[in-house]
């Protein structure tokens, strides 16, 4: 393999790595105590994918790649509880199997839910989409926003509960009609 079809196979992973990660860190997270034991395994999962990459095949990348993600995700979750089972916090490798199996069922529903609010987001005007986004961005507020439209701050929440309800049922019709595509 030539040093430029390394480079585009690490890009290519790096791509699908980056879109599948807080997917795979929900599921982590789900299998362990604390965020920092997530942490931990996170960075064993990234490494263990990458060099594992080469035998990945699929014609569904970004769901089978998620999958297949996950499924490496368990095993690192398992031997990080092996490494530490003398702590009292560490569940027992059954537990995690049962946890596994459950956060694997909900994995494509959590996929699903995320794709509706990006597109549903997608729909509203950039200043709404900004309001609603505003109070998850670091440094961006309402009464900032308020200040730069010359608005009083009780409108733009009254605004964005407006917008939030919109987004709901927006995001509650989109997984509605992909589970009756399912069935």
């Amino acid at each position: 393999m030539t040093e430029s079809d390394r480079d585009q196979q690490y890009s290519q992973f790096v791509q699908m790595f980056v879109r599948a990660e807080p997917a795979v860190r929900g599921f982590v997270r789900s299998l362990l105590p604390s965020w920092a034991d997530t942490d931990d395994v996170m960075q064993e999962v990234s490494l263990a994918c990458w060099k594992k990459f080469d035998d990945f095949e699929s014609s569904d990348e970004a769901n089978e790649f998620l999958r297949w993600t996950c499924m490496i995700g368990r095993y690192e979750v398992l031997r990080h509880r092996r490494k530490y089972a003398r702590d009292r916090l560490v569940l027992s490798e059954e537990v995690v199997e049962l946890l596994a199996a459950d956060a694997a069922a909900r994995l494509e529903l959590a996929a699903a839910e995320r794709t509706a609010v990006e597109l549903c987001l997608q729909k509203l005007e950039p200043a709404e989409r900004r309001l609603v986004l505003s109070v998850h961005t670091p440094g961006d507020s309402i009464a900032q926003i308020a200040t730069e439209m010359n608005e009083k701050s009780r409108r733009l929440y009254t605004r964005l509960n407006f917008l939030r309800d919109q987004i709901a049922q927006c995001v509650r019709q989109r997984i509605a009609a992909a589970e009756a595509s399912y069935e």
